[in-house]
């Protein structure tokens, strides 16, 4: 079993990048991690730790998810009983955004720094 982390998601295909070598894999989900009963649009997101096989030379399944530290989430746009995972195990968050045009609203600030405390 190798251990990597997520530095990419596509839809249902995920790039790995394996922690020991930096080796990065194409990565599929097994189907028992979408059958869970969570309120998530996605069970992965940048920045998640896992243990995956390799299938061939550069295919791996991602079998184990271990425990998020914290993550920044944001409601489903169609979905609004389900969330949206951004990313996680972050160490550090940066805004950037432009005084003049486009306008930023400083509500978008408030909620990104609400979500960052919430949310650790």
């Amino acid at each position: 079993m190798k251990k990597g982390l997520i530095i990419k998601s596509t839809g249902s295909w995920y790039q790995v990048q394996e922690i020991a070598t930096n080796t990065i894999y194409e990565a599929r989900i097994r189907g028992k991690f979408k059958l869970q009963k969570t309120r998530l649009t996605n069970p992965l997101a940048v920045g998640d730790f896992v243990e995956f096989e390799l299938e061939s030379s550069d295919v791996a399944w991602i079998t184990k998810i271990e425990p998020r530290k914290n993550y920044l989430i944001r409601k489903s746009v169609n979905l609004s009983k389900e969330a949206h995972i951004i990313a996680s195990n972050i160490d550090t968050a940066c805004f950037i955004f432009t005084l003049k045009f486009p306008e930023t609203s400083l509500g978008f600030l408030d909620r990104f720094l609400v979500c960052c405390e919430a949310y650790n």
